[in-house]
């Protein structure tokens, strides 16, 4: 389950800075190696939906880490590091400079590592961008969404620091991503007004037939999705946590007309899980272009060992028709109110 970027507190008073903090639930030497060591800062490194690619990397003062960013919307932002100060596992200072014509942003960072006096295993991580002017400061933060990008880089961190502390990541876990030139505001009202999911869900020539939305925890959306050969589809979701308009949560299942569980319709699902637990997170895409970054997560509950091994061999399907499902989204977005 993604940590919540808005858990991390940011500072911009001063007009040449930007200040963002989080504290951890980890040593903070756990935090120094995630931040420091090359294999663990691909893994993690920059906002939501973003990945990274080393190029080259010398961890000293003097040295530096040349490294791509990979947008969700597919822009690449190339980037050098240079290394101005170590001091281990406390301190680090470096600069930060975008590729000559491509990327306008220099600035200094200084990373502190805070052991919190009343336990050794909580670490207050403060991460302070220093500007040449408010001039260039204000720059990334209207054309880059700085501040909200700070606060999914720390959640990033979070979510990486208790993979390395558990030691794996559950395989079974489905997750797909994408960008809509929309608002977060816009965004989740299509997701959760029955008059939209009507005209946008499901996959590629899929359509809605049926729909009663009771929007509330303990309430449910109960549809009846068509396909182009013919074929009709019953789904549930039961609605668990529901925060607007950040993020919403559903156990999802097959189901009858009435709006039972019930098992597929057609052979090679038996084993699909009867519930799988949904996260739906809604995020500003902190890159150039805004708009909102809407990731789904899925994992099954309540489930037999059989039933979670064909969840995870059933990824690509699902990626097939989630992907699909962002499609008609996005068209659907474009074509009301123009993304507004």
């Amino acid at each position: 389950m993604p940590a919540d970027p808005q858990k991390t507190s940011a500072n911009i008073d001063n007009p040449v800075e930007i200040v963002i903090s989080r504290t951890f639930a980890a040593p903070r030497e756990l935090l120094w190696l995630a931040w420091t060591d090359p294999k663990h800062m691909a893994q993690w490194w920059g906002p939501a939906g973003f990945t990274t690619t080393t190029h080259a990397m010398d961890f000293r003062a003097g040295g530096a880490w040349r490294y791509t960013m990979h947008g969700p919307d597919g822009r690449d932002y190339h980037n050098t590091l240079e290394y101005i100060e170590i001091d281990p596992p406390s301190r680090l200072l470096y600069k930060i400079g975008g590729k000559v014509g491509e990327e306008p942003v220099n600035f200094r960072t200084e990373v502190t590592f805070e052991s919190l006096k009343e336990s050794t295993s909580q670490t207050k991580v403060t991460m302070r961008s220093i500007f040449p002017s408010a001039a260039q400061r204000n720059y990334v933060i209207e054309n880059y969404n700085a501040v909200e990008g700070g606060k999914q880089h720390m959640a990033n961190l979070e979510d990486y620091v208790h993979t390395m502390a558990s030691g794996s990541k559950d395989a079974s876990v489905f997750s797909i991503s994408h960008v809509f030139r929309a608002s977060r505001e816009k965004v989740w009202a299509v997701w959760t007004t029955r008059e939209h999911l009507m005209r946008w869900f499901g996959p590629k020539g899929a359509s809605l037939s049926h729909a009663t939305l009771d929007l509330r925890p303990g309430g449910s959306l109960h549809y009846c999705m068509s396909h182009p050969a013919g074929m009709e589809l019953w789904g549930r979701w039961v609605f668990v946590e529901i925060q607007s308009p950040g993020r919403l949560v559903f156990i999802s299942s097959l189901s009858n007309p009435r709006g039972e569980i019930a098992p597929a319709p057609f052979p090679g699902l038996e084993e699909f899980p009867p519930e799988v637990r949904t996260t739906v997170t809604f995020v500003e895409h902190a890159g150039i272009g805004k708009g909102t970054l809407v990731t789904v997560e899925s994992e099954p509950v309540n489930a037999t060992a059989a039933q979670i091994a064909f969840f995870a061999k059933f990824h690509s399907s699902m990626n097939q028709g989630w992907s699909g499902t962002m499609v008609q989204l996005a068209e659907y977005l474009d074509a009301s109110s123009g993304g507004a």
